[in-house]
């Protein structure tokens, strides 16, 4: 569950602020839009799903958990799959009598960080 938000004045979307995660500070940064999805507004105590990848970590927020399950290779999508957030995905896995795309979570962190890392960079 996220903690309140404090809104980063000037930072570049997706960045829609930080956190307080166990006593660290973490960006809490929008994937729905890269995914095809409609964005959302966040609130306190919301739902939320923390990606870490090497040194990039942040938090998204997400709309519910359905479960965990373990599973075998993801099954690949084909190479001209246009489906929504198809860009970041690793693959697809079994999950309730159909299929669920498995997201690539470096992907994702590298396109979420890409408009403010250029910013620090400069």
């Amino acid at each position: 569950m996220l903690e309140p938000l404090t809104a980063m004045p000037g930072a570049p979307a997706p960045l829609l602020g930080v956190a307080n995660l166990r006593g660290s500070i973490l960006g809490v940064a929008e994937a729905r839009p890269l995914l095809g999805l409609p964005a959302r507004p966040v609130t306190s105590g919301a739902p939320a799903l923390v990606l870490a990848v090497g040194d990039l970590q942040a938090a998204m927020p997400i709309d519910r958990v359905v479960g965990l399950d373990w599973f075998d290779t993801p099954l690949p999508l084909a190479a001209d799959d246009r489906r929504p957030g198809a860009a970041f995905a690793a693959g697809l896995v079994p999950h309730a009598g159909d299929y669920a795309t498995l997201l690539d979570a470096g992907r994702l962190l590298d396109a979420l960080r890409a408009p403010w890392a250029s910013v620090a960079e400069a």
